[in-house]
């Protein structure tokens, strides 16, 4: 389970979130984060399934981090996470620090699209990051038998392609969850 201490950083970072969203910052400007709710699922789903590989794309300034880096911790496993803006990465870094988490948090700064190709036997993933990049980065991943990745925003932003293309996938297993933002969870085969 996150801890209270956790909560509260999750807390903080989407209280943020929220204000930028309402302010005239560009998205470059926003951190874009994970909806609390979908925190506290993916945490439940990755210990539940006791990941010891997960990859995050798209880690922000740390919500998805936290949760992902505290399943790590209760496993023993280790979270890749890919970002490729560096202001949103430092943060998330000493946030992870701060809460002894850094040490499950293998932090990766630069383009997905790059850097998956030598990420291998992965157990979960999340993709939460530029829309347009979901299919390309989902083709992307090598994932492990029965591996199982989360996509964000399916429902806020009617990704509609992309849950086509992932329930296309022979033997693959998925469902749209109305947690948060909407969540696509897809077991491979």
């Amino acid at each position: 389970m996150l801890t209270e201490t956790h909560r509260r950083e999750i807390s903080r970072l989407w209280e943020r979130k929220v204000a930028q969203d309402a302010s005239s910052l560009s998205n470059a400007e926003r951190h874009r984060n994970l909806h609390p709710d979908s925190a506290e699922l993916l945490h439940a789903l990755a210990v539940g399934l006791r990941v010891k590989r997960a990859v995050e794309i798209g880690g922000s300034s740390g919500i998805s981090t936290i949760a992902l880096a505290a399943a790590m911790q209760a496993t023993g496993g280790t979270l890749i996470s890919l970002e490729i803006e560096p202001r949103r990465q430092a943060e998330s870094k000493e946030t992870t620090a701060r809460l002894g988490l850094d040490v499950h948090v293998d932090y990766r700064l630069g383009d997905a699209g790059a850097a998956l190709p030598a990420i291998a036997d992965v157990e979960m993933a999340l993709i939460d990051c530029e829309k347009q990049d979901y299919v390309r980065f989902f083709d992307r991943l090598r994932m492990r038998a029965g591996g199982v990745v989360v996509a964000d925003n399916v429902l806020s932003h009617h990704l509609t392609e992309y849950v086509a293309h992932v329930r296309a996938v022979p033997g693959a297993e998925s469902i749209t969850l109305a947690v948060g933002q909407g969540l696509e969870i897809t077991r491979l085969p």
